[in-house]
């Protein structure tokens, strides 16, 4: 499962539950990914899993934010995986931006 959207210092996220799957997905992804390319290639390092839908640039006032975000019906919702996306991220921190090239596309399961 997937949710409730949270407004957090960083911007908008949804936790998930039971993340135990999830998170051995995660790992899995990323001990693939350190023996393709190296440790260098996964230096983030993950806590509890979750969905980031946005990203704050400036500050706000996150509780107007949470009231908005409190509205969205059904607050919760079931999470379908059926890819992993290696993706290059690069963060510049003067210009306050996170971006990604994807690289590759990893198919989960069988097609339906």
């Amino acid at each position: 499962m997937i949710g409730s959207v949270l407004s957090y210092a960083s911007g908008a996220i949804a936790d998930t539950y039971p993340d135990q799957q999830l998170a051995a997905l995660h790992t899995a992804a990323r001990d693939g990914t350190r023996i393709a390319l190296g440790d260098d290639a996964c230096q983030y390092e993950f806590g509890i899993q979750h969905l980031t839908t946005a990203y704050a640039y400036a500050e706000a006032d996150s509780d107007a934010a949470q009231r908005l975000l409190r509205r969205v019906r059904p607050s919760h919702a079931p999470l379908y995986i059926n890819a992993v996306h290696l993706v290059d991220v690069a963060v510049d921190l003067q210009a306050k931006t996170i971006t990604w090239e994807r690289v590759t596309r990893v198919p989960l399961g069988t097609a339906l």
